[in-house]
């Protein structure tokens, strides 16, 4: 199976190399925020890559009452929160990530509480366009996101990115292997 994990962040990118140590998957930097994804997912697939699956990782915000700092999530819907209209949605989850709760994520360009008018479990920066690409080429694709921190908490020295990471990067070998018992 080729798979292509996509973060926006070197750090969110190394949870998911640490996890698939010694399987074959390609990697993405795509790049903070919507449209440095965008940009990096179109350049991949003009490029001529094809894969079997494409995986989004990262940290994301959880919102009050929903998801905890920790807990680890299979996005299957995003909204963007300035367009709140604009629903992506995953065909269906990814079978192999089915030991995960689902969620639905809210893509925001900026911390601005004005684009938190939508239903949604978890914030992302690139979510939605990272469904929006993969929708169009036609691949399969998964999201999943560890929570960092409580929605709205912008001092980033009380985030806990390392909890974050470590989670996220246990659900990646759980997920690992979960696809080779397939």
């Amino acid at each position: 199976m080729r798979i292509l994990f996509v973060a926006a962040v070197d750090f969110e990118l190394e949870a998911a190399r640490a996890a698939w140590k010694g399987s074959p998957a390609d990697y993405l930097l795509g790049g903070w925020g919507a449209d440095a994804t965008r940009q990096a997912l179109e350049q991949k697939f003009s490029d001529g890559a094809s894969y079997d699956l494409v995986v989004d990782v990262g940290i994301a915000g959880g919102r009050p009452g929903g998801p905890a700092v920790g807990d680890v999530v299979q996005v299957i819907s995003e909204r963007c929160g300035d367009q709140p209209g604009l629903l992506q949605q995953q065909p269906a989850p990814c079978p192999a990530l089915d030991f995960l709760p689902v969620a639905a994520g809210n893509t925001v360009r900026e911390l601005d509480d004005r684009f938190r008018q939508v239903e949604y479990d978890v914030e992302t920066m690139e979510g939605a366009a990272f469904f929006a690409c993969c929708l169009q080429q036609g691949c399969a694709f998964a999201e999943v996101r560890a929570v960092s921190n409580e929605v709205g908490e912008r001092d980033h020295a009380r985030w806990n990115i390392p909890l974050a990471l470590r989670n996220l990067q246990s659900a990646l070998c759980t997920f690992r292997n979960n696809l080779s018992l397939n």
